[in-house]
């Protein structure tokens, strides 16, 4: 957390001002970053696997070089 700047005025008046960035992204605990990071993996990993699939249906088992 940042260090609270406090500004005094000449009369009876006294403003704190305290700038903070917060990105719930950079606050995340070891275990959370783990949990989100293997659902991304998952997900990639069946996206392969589909593509992976239709690439197998979409070949006929012929080799594309024929002999004559």
């Amino acid at each position: 957390m940042a260090d609270p700047q406090t500004i005094e005025c000449t009369g009876a008046c006294t403003v704190t001002v305290v700038h903070e960035i917060s990105l719930p992204v950079l606050d995340l605990s070891p275990a959370e970053g783990a949990a989100i990071s293997s659902a991304v993996l998952l997900v990639w990993a069946v996206g392969y696997a589909f593509r992976a699939a239709i690439q197998a249906l979409k070949t006929d088992g012929n080799s594309s070089t024929t002999e004559e």
